[in-house]
Order: C-alpha cells, then structure tokens, then sequence
C-alpha cells in the first residue's frame, strides 16, 4: 500500500517525506489544483533518493483540452524534466467533446519512456473514462488518479469499487479527493484501493510583519506533517 502527497513548496515536501510517505506528486499552484511546478522545485527535490517523486505535466488550470501550443509546452516539459532523478509523470489529456485523447495521451507516454506516466483526475472530468481504461493499458499508462467521477472519492466508492477490482491485476488504481486518516479505511474496505494521494492541506499565517489588505498577504498552504503521518499510520495498519 502507497500514500502519495500532492505538494507545491519545499516544506511540503520535507513534511512528506519526514512523515512517512512513499511518493509525492511535485506541483505549482495546489489553489488551482495542481499546474507544471518550477525547474527549481523539482530540481532541489528530484536529488533526494529516499521517497519517490512524480512531475505534474500541465501546462494552465481550468479545463483539460488543450490547444497545439500548450501541448507542445507539455512535451518540452517532459523533455526538460525527464533528465532530472524522478520517477514519472502525471497529465491528462481531454477532447472538446469531453472523451479522453488517447493519442495524444500515448505520445506524452512514449515521450516520458522509461520514466512512469500516470494520468490524473482529467479522468474524472472525462465524457468516456471507464470505457477506455483498456486502452489506457494499452498505450502504457501505469496508473489512474480518480475520485470515481465524484467530487470526493467516499462519494464515488461504487465506480473506484468497480474499476479497482476489474483492473487491479493490470493497471494501478489510486483514490484521490477528500482522502485523509479518518477515511482511508473505509475506503480500502469498500473498494480494496491500496493506494492513497491526499494534500493534507493547512494553512499558517505569513511571517511578513508589514501587511496591507491585499491577496498577496493571505495564509501560506502548506501539507501537515500530523495530518501525513496520521495517514500513513493507518496504511501501516492495514498493509
């Protein structure tokens, strides 16, 4: 069994790693859930051999269907990045008419050889999802990020149940979405899920002592070192 931390800043990433986790997902901007992170994060981080580490590949927030330009930025991401010491890549890729593009996916997977590649939660928002997931196998994909096309992954236990045992022999199967401690065991006994991928969001006052009233002054998001470890203590019970 696996946790994966989703985080956007060094401190996370020596939050996760100090707490337990096996794999983070390096990303800028968790706000806007998730966009290509800096070469200098993925830099500092991609030398530390003790935790494995997956890149973000999105080039914007907001939709999944991309024009020529963002997705040439994709595959020169993935150029850049693959000579750093990572393990893989995460992207997702949608048509206008909301069906995931497979050719499109395959040739980010082919570009990625031979680090992993993973595709996120675009399955969610996707028209077919569950319906090409063999084809997903097919072009190389290792491993699904989903809350079962459900705001949270407790609300779409039913379909994460179904795909997970129809597919866990062949592809990974990872919950996303609302997973913290408090419900990565029912989680696993609903669906039989072995891995987990969570933020463990907070939040903590910025230590500048000049403030004016501005966005620019707001909290500081961080992922919880407890809030981790918590997690991967309940994993630990279970494996």
């Amino acid at each position: 069994m696996k946790l994966e931390i989703c985080i956007d800043s060094y401190e996370s990433f020596i939050n996760a790693k100090e707490a337990g986790a096996n794999r983070v997902e390096i990303c800028s901007a968790l706000d806007l859930d998730g966009i290509s992170p800096s070469v200098g994060l993925v830099s500092k981080i991609a030398g530390d051999k003790n935790i494995e580490k997956v890149v973000m590949i999105r080039p914007r927030p907001y939709d999944f269907s991309y024009n020529d330009e963002e997705f040439e930025m994709m595959k020169e991401e993935i150029r850049i990045y693959k000579d750093f010491d990572i393990d893989g890549f995460v992207f997702g890729l949608l048509k206008k008419d909301g069906r995931i593009d497979l050719a499109r996916t395959k040739e980010l997977v082919e570009l990625s050889r031979p680090k992993e590649a993973i595709f996120h939660r675009a399955f969610d928002y996707s028209k077919d999802g569950e319906e090409v997931i063999d084809d997903l196998i097919e072009i190389g994909i290792k491993r699904i990020l989903t809350s079962g096309k459900s705001p949270t992954a407790i609300e779409g236990i039913e379909l994460l149940s179904r795909i997970n045992h129809k597919y866990k022999d062949r592809i990974e199967i990872m919950a996303g979405s609302g997973i913290n401690y408090s419900n990565i065991y029912e989680i696993y006994r609903k669906s039989g899920i072995e891995n987990f991928h969570m933020s463990a969001k907070n939040k903590r006052k910025t230590e500048m002592v000049y403030l004016k009233e501005s966005k620019l002054y707001q909290d500081i998001g961080f992922s919880d070192r407890s809030l981790i470890r918590k997690a991967k203590e309940t994993i630990e019970k279970l494996s």
